[in-house]
């Protein structure tokens, strides 16, 4: 039972820190639109110029959200693993009688 504890901890710590980098993604997300907004009546910066620095930003954005989907898969697979080892250790109590 200590494992299963200790494992579930690890497990929250893992997704305390996927939102922590969310939060973060989500800054440079916004810092992008703020740099570009602000920059728009900047008459040195062309459409063009302002067109291909967004297309950066997302270009990143994409990038975060698809290192954050793998490592939402690693902690998936983790919980999937942790199941089976709970199922396990019931189905083993069962036929053993123990509580």
């Amino acid at each position: 039972m200590e494992k299963i504890i200790r494992d579930i901890k690890d497990i929250e710590s893992d997704i305390d820190k996927i939102i922590s980098r969310a939060e973060e993604y989500r800054n440079d997300a916004e810092r992008g639109i703020n740099v570009n907004h602000d920059r728009k009546d900047d008459f040195s910066w062309s459409t063009e110029d302002q067109v291909e620095s967004l297309f950066e930003y997302l270009e990143d954005a994409k990038n975060d959200i698809d290192r954050m989907k793998d490592d939402l898969k690693v902690v998936k697979d983790y919980l999937t693993n942790l199941l089976d080892d709970v199922e396990y250790e019931s189905i083993r109590q069962k036929a053993t009688g123990e509580s």
